[in-house]
């Protein structure tokens, strides 16, 4: 995305704005807005696709998904963290070392996949590209003929 087109929170206006505004007069934290709109995106993911998978290209569930599926691989990944070490407690009381050691590393990764950031800030600054490489709504070869963009010759 170029620096023209990219979001900013601070140029919101409307209804948006106010949101906004009663957000930072009161101190809303991060965490809780991370977990509803975590939430809300998965039901509003979920009803939609689920009666009609199609609907999955639609810009608003392409907006959605990424924090849905951000949401859920948080979840699972703290809940992985959860029942690994719940186990490995277990294993280092049963003197069983070398599984309970299994068991803290497989928490480890679970702390390290709920602690790196997801590739949403790889999409906002442009590193995924997508479609033609001289951008939208080009012409392609060279017109031709009676009625010019109605058949292309395309030509190497």
């Amino acid at each position: 995305m170029n620096r023209r087109n990219r979001f900013k929170i601070s140029k919101l206006k409307g209804n948006l704005s106010g949101i906004r505004d009663w957000m930072k007069n009161h101190h809303f934290p991060p965490v809780l807005l991370f977990f509803l709109m975590g939430i809300i995106s998965t039901i509003w993911f979920l009803v939609r696709v689920i009666p009609k998978p199609s609907r999955a290209g639609y810009p608003c569930l392409q907006v959605a998904a990424p924090l849905m599926s951000g949401f859920v691989v948080y979840l699972i990944s703290l809940g992985g963290m959860t029942l690994a070490l719940r186990k490995a407690r277990q294993n280092i009381l049963k003197a069983k070392y070398i599984t309970a050691g299994l068991f803290i590393a497989v928490a480890l990764a679970g702390l390290v996949i709920s602690l790196t950031p997801g590739t949403l800030n790889s999409f906002a600054n442009g590193s995924a590209v997508s479609g033609p490489d001289d951008g939208p709504n080009q012409p392609i070869g060279k017109a031709l003929g009676m009625n010019p963009g109605c058949c292309l010759d395309l030509e190497p």
